[in-house]
């Protein structure tokens, strides 16, 4: 599937809106968040998965996760923002 050059530019814009949002919180803020999208060995490094979640309403990618932590669909989270980019701190369990 190819995007039009409208559409392209519209779903840019929209991600730099996330970025800058999450830009202008201090480090060190918590977030709970979803784990929406998993791409195995999608990173720079070409092992690790490329992990997405849900935060705030918008799907944003994290930055890294802790390497006993195996990413699925779904799974709560809790994230730290450190350096304008979210990481994943662990899973989260045993709620309520």
């Amino acid at each position: 599937m190819v995007l039009s050059r409208q559409a392209a530019r519209a779903a840019r814009k929209f991600a730099d809106q996330q970025s800058s949002k999450i830009a202008d919180l201090p480090d060190g803020t918590h977030a709970r968040a979803q784990v929406t999208t998993v791409t195995p060995a999608g990173a720079a490094d070409g092992v690790a998965a490329l992990v997405k979640v849900t935060w705030r309403g918008n799907e944003v990618t994290v930055s890294d996760y802790p390497d006993s932590y195996t990413p699925a669909l779904n799974h709560p989270v809790l994230c730290v923002l450190v350096d304008g980019q979210l990481s994943i701190l662990h899973r989260a369990i045993g709620q309520p």
